[in-house]
């Protein structure tokens, strides 16, 4: 995978967990997506560090 495809990749899994959050936010009934989305957001942060060694 290309440097400009991973990144790109990277911002789709964060939009995602963000998505994710807000709507465990809204809506009570699915508050365990509050959870969720810092799953999808935690490898996006731990691949950027490896990046940049």
């Amino acid at each position: 995978m290309t440097e400009t495809a991973a990144r790109q990749n990277d911002i789709m899994l964060m939009i995602i967990g963000l998505q994710l959050s807000i709507i465990g936010a809204v809506v009570d009934e699915l508050i365990a997506l509050l959870a969720v989305g810092p799953l999808f957001t935690f490898p996006v942060y731990t691949n950027e560090l490896r990046r940049r060694r």
